[in-house]
């Protein structure tokens, strides 16, 4: 069974069933090309495909930086909110430069806004991220987690005191 049809028979629901193909493929040497070229022309394999991606990173692995570049650029267009998330969960150990950071912000940008409240939390880490490889968005995100303070839910609360929290002890 090829990739995509495997992706194709997830019940979307148990992730068991993502860690087999993991297991099974994580040492292909074009299992991660196959996923992102996968999460680029298959809206309806996102979530599995960058599940499996996010799953790599935390076992602690990593991906070469230009499969992290091409996994982060422009014209992407990413549906599902679990995908969305599982990206913006990535960006704490990838390595933002100057191929991947538009898109990086685009995605980032898009999830502060975004219906559901984890992904807006993790766009708050998401442009803490950014704001370490370009220093002048640390004055935007401090004033983006403020407002925060004001108006979002308990959840993402928690996540936006961390950051500022980050940022302070940056400071000093």
């Amino acid at each position: 069974m090829n990739l995509i049809d495997a992706l194709k028979n997830w019940d979307g629901v148990h992730v068991d069933y993502l860690q087999e193909i993991y297991q099974t493929h994580q040492n292909d040497a074009v299992f991660f090309e196959e996923l992102i070229t996968i999460t680029k022309k298959y809206e309806g394999l996102q979530t599995s495909s960058t599940w499996l991606i996010k799953h790599h990173y935390d076992q602690k692995q990593s991906l070469k930086q230009s499969l992290v570049d091409a996994l982060y650029s422009k014209g992407i267009a990413i549906a599902p909110w679990e995908a969305k998330l599982h990206l913006l969960q990535i960006l704490p150990k990838i390595t933002i430069n100057s191929k991947n950071v538009i898109a990086i912000d685009d995605l980032v940008r898009a999830g502060l806004t975004d219906e559901t409240k984890f992904v807006r939390a993790w766009s708050y880490q998401g442009l803490y991220e950014l704001a370490k490889f370009l220093p002048e968005y640390e004055n935007e995100l401090r004033i983006r987690c403020e407002e925060a303070m004001q108006f979002e839910s308990a959840s993402i609360l928690s996540k936006v005191r961390k950051i500022l929290a980050a940022i302070d002890k940056n400071k000093k």
